[in-house]
């Protein structure tokens, strides 16, 4: 019962403060924006840390096989051409303030790694020229949100990139000291030459993310095809370990990496039916207009949005049989609070 007590909900009060200060002033839509910078790394939290208990990203840490090292550059050079292609036709027409082309293209460090690992005329190589049966995959997803949403492309370049600045110099020095090499050499793919901070770019670029204009919907399907994205990277990992015959190795299914999007939106359909059902619950029958004690949250990757009190609603104070938080707020509630304040110091 403590969410009821006066002190909880006067904390909530002074913890909201702000942004309520904010929006009073905001003359756009009369919804909180919420952070999809923040629904991107709690939503895919669990499939990043699958990700990382592949067995070829393990081994990455200790010693790294030279041939599967350079079957990984061609499955990287084959993502990018893809993933690079499509965001320089869609991106600057779908999501231009989140296009870095300049700052994040892959496609050229690749090109020069490809000619470091497999020699001169790679590009006429077939095992170079034709990506592995999980790469296909993979481009072929990217293909095809490219003509479903184009919008959901942006899942598989957070992914990929934000991926790649996170851990990109400390892989390099691994694969640097473990393959022997000099500098770059090889290793271009991770030498952002355009991007002097990678702490400095990435806070930018999520900055970026969270000043989209974007519709509820819009941020779950983002955060739905971001675990696809790692789910089909697991794939190409877990195509290495079996080509690399690690004991037990198994490429799961591609449906089942797919199936993380057609699940959650599914999730987020039903909640949003349910929504809609309780919004009709209100115990003193106010159906009409939004409901303003209503917390919604999407597939438990987007927060709360609010709604401001500008349609009907529970009058005060029958507001506090379901939501005390809201009556705290009405100026009724400080209005008989100021009474029995002034009451208590004429008694002193």
């Amino acid at each position: 019962m403590e969410e009821y007590s006066v002190a909880f909900q006067i904390g909530r009060m002074a913890d909201s403060f702000e942004d309520d200060e904010a929006d009073d002033n905001d003359e756009g839509p009369a919804i909180r924006r919420s952070s999809l910078s923040d629904a991107l790394k709690n939503g895919t939290a669990e499939s990043h840390e699958a990700a990382e208990n592949v067995h070829f990203v393990k081994i990455y840490y200790g010693k790294i096989d030279r041939d599967l090292y350079q079957e990984m550059v061609s499955g990287l050079y084959h993502t990018y051409v893809c993933l690079e292609s499509l965001l320089n036709s869609l991106g600057p027409k779908h999501f231009p303030t989140l296009h870095f082309a300049k700052e994040l293209s892959r496609t050229e460090a690749l090109k020069e790694d490809m000619e470091y690992w497999h020699g001169t005329g790679w590009e006429t190589d077939p095992k170079c020229r034709n990506p592995s049966p999980a790469v296909k995959d993979y481009i072929d997803r990217m293909e095809e949100v490219s003509r479903m949403d184009p919008l959901l492309l942006l899942s598989h370049a957070y992914t990929r990139y934000l991926g790649d600045l996170s851990g990109g110099k400390v892989l390099s020095r691994i694969a640097r000291r473990a393959l022997d090499l000099t500098g770059y050499d090889g290793l271009q793919f991770y030498n952002f030459e355009s991007i002097p901070s990678a702490v400095a770019f990435k806070k930018k670029y999520r900055i970026a993310l969270d000043e989209l204009a974007l519709k509820p919907d819009q941020m779950g399907k983002l955060v739905a095809e971001a675990n696809v994205a790692f789910a089909l990277n697991m794939r190409v990992f877990e195509e290495l370990d079996v080509r690399g015959k690690v004991p037990g190795a198994r490429l799961r299914p591609v449906r089942e990496a797919l199936s993380y999007y057609d699940r959650i939106i599914d999730q987020q359909k039903n909640q949003n039916a349910d929504q809609q059902a309780e919004e009709a619950k209100c115990p003193f029958g106010f159906k009409e207009g939004p409901n303003p004690h209503n917390k919604t949250a999407e597939v438990n990757v987007v927060e709360a949005i609010k709604v401001k009190e500008q349609s009907s609603r529970c009058p005060w104070p029958f507001v506090f049989f379901h939501d005390p938080y809201q009556g705290m707020k009405d100026w009724q509630t400080w209005f008989i609070v100021g009474i029995a304040l002034c009451w208590c110091w004429s008694q002193l």
